[in-house]
């Protein structure tokens, strides 16, 4: 349609001078064209997002920096920079040959302390005689017995206090069952006589009577039953008691009849000879310790991402050794303003960029306080990420800024402005009329209309240089949106 009147117009201006070569007079009677051919649109309600750019950086979700144990001139490295390493693989070695040395003088210290130990065990024999070294070991028994005699007393009383407060309970509730049915039998034999109810109503409540009469006689035989119970279990606390008591009695007796002083002395020696083996084997432990520190594993697996350490060169506990990131999945992060976190939420999508590609990443942390500089710091999973992203890599994040949805929404090609206050053109009843409106967001095609139109109006698409408020203006074409 918009063609078919431009092809009208160009052809009557070509039919101008024709008219005009045979009639001077008609041809300056022919008035100009005073209105403008124009296109229109509709405004629609839909959403526009606003993506935001940001710069973020690139996170591994775990990164273990690998300190060896011990100080050491490092024997063998077995991984560079960019390699992946599996958990348990051998980092590198150190030199263990003076660890090797000083545990084999340990060993050897041991075996004669250990001979020490056994002298001196010796020693306590010959003090106190086999026979009273049996002795002493048969009264401490004795007396180990007797209190676990005690203990096993002690919980047999507490399970029987439990079983005749049970037994208690259930005399109680076999009573009341008891009072119940006596009450029910007295009424229903009251009832029967009186023709009120049927014999079989008294039959049942005798049976009842006599079922009741049973259970509270089997409770009163269950609460003596328990009460004999926790007699009999107080009887055997007291024997226990008297028991332990005759057991240390015996113990002292045997002890009393060993010689103080060299048992004294003999039980020294003991305790010296232990402390020293003592003392060894804490040293052969670590010694041992020292000598797996040697071998440096992988903690975790992942690409090593910095080796601090060469062949030959020297390893300290001081400073890390190797760093190992691990790469199946990372992490990136990225600060946005405050305003923007309503427009963002767990598990939407995000996309970067880095190296000519583009990746997603999934947000999986939105913080609920602002910092100091009014922004908050975004993080956000990758899967899979590419063998590019290593850690500490900056990558430009795009993410949704502002959003605005079921909102009217213009082309911005339809809107106007005057020392920057936008408007449009309506076409209304043949003319144009100059319509201010206010913007809220917009992105590269389409803004946000607050207010001023309304999805019944006729915006005016098309420009021309002539249209100003009351224009006449003939509608070509309804775009639509």
């Amino acid at each position: 349609m918009k063609n078919l009147f431009a092809k009208l117009a160009i052809l009557g201006v070509l039919m101008l001078p024709l008219t005009a070569c045979g009639n001077n007079d008609a041809a300056a009677a022919v008035p100009p064209i005073s209105y403008s051919f124009v296109s229109t649109i509709t405004p629609r309600i839909g959403d526009i997002v606003v993506i935001g750019e940001y710069i973020g950086t690139i996170q591994p979700n775990q990164q273990v920096s690998v300190i060896p144990g011990i100080p050491g001139e490092v024997k063998s490295v077995h991984f560079a920079v960019g390699d992946r390493v599996e958990a348990g693989d051998i980092l590198f070695t150190i030199d263990s040959a003076d660890i090797i040395t000083n545990i084999n003088s340990l060993e050897a210290q041991l075996a004669v302390q250990n001979a020490a130990v056994s002298a001196a065990q010796t020693n306590i024999q010959l003090v106190d005689g086999s026979a009273m070294q049996s002795q002493l070991l048969t009264a401490s028994s004795s007396v180990n017995q007797a209190e676990a005699a005690i203990s096993q007393a002690e919980a047999a009383i507490s399970q029987a206090e439990q079983n005749a407060e049970q037994a208690r309970i259930g005399v109680e509730q076999a009573q009341i069952g008891y009072d119940t049915a006596y009450q029910a039998l007295n009424d229903t034999t009251a009832l029967f006589s009186a023709g009120v109810v049927a014999r079989t109503a008294l039959e049942q409540a005798e049976t009842a009577h006599l079922n009741a009469q049973s259970a509270l006689d089997r409770a009163k035989s269950g609460y003596y039953i328990a009460a004999i119970g926790l007699s009999q279990a107080q009887q055997g606390q007291i024997q226990a008691q008297q028991g332990h008591v005759q057991a240390l009695e015996g113990l002292r007796i045997i002890q009393e009849q060993t010689p103080a002083e060299n048992r004294q002395r003999a039980q020294d020696g003991l305790v010296q000879a232990q402390a020293a083996r003592n003392t060894v084997s804490v040293n052969l432990e670590a010694a041992n310790v020292r000598l797996d520190d040697a071998i440096v594993r992988a903690p975790i697996s992942g690409v090593v991402t910095m080796r601090n350490i060469d062949e030959f060169g020297f390893a300290t506990p001081q400073s890390p050794a190797f760093v190992i990131s691990e790469q199946d999945s990372m992490t990136v992060s990225f600060r946005v303003p405050g305003n923007s976190i309503v427009h963002l939420q767990l598990g939407d999508t995000i996309t970067l960029y880095h190296g000519n590609a583009y990746h997603i990443g999934i947000i999986t942390e939105i913080p609920v306080l602002v910092d100091q500089s009014g922004l908050l710091t975004i993080r956000a999973g990758i899967a899979n990420p590419p063998g590019t992203l290593l850690g500490g890599t900056s990558v430009r994040v795009f993410a949704d800024a502002h959003r605005a949805s079921n909102v009217i929404i213009v082309p911005l090609n339809a809107i106007h402005y005057d020392r920057g206050v936008p408007h449009v053109y309506i076409a209304e009843n043949g003319h144009a009329r100059r319509v201010q409106i206010e913007i809220g967001i917009f992105d590269a095609r389409y803004a946000e209309v607050v207010y001023g139109v309304d999805t019944n109006s006729q915006i005016i698409s098309t420009w021309s240089a002539r249209l100003s408020d009351g224009t006449e203006v003939q509608i070509v074409q309804n775009e639509g949106e």
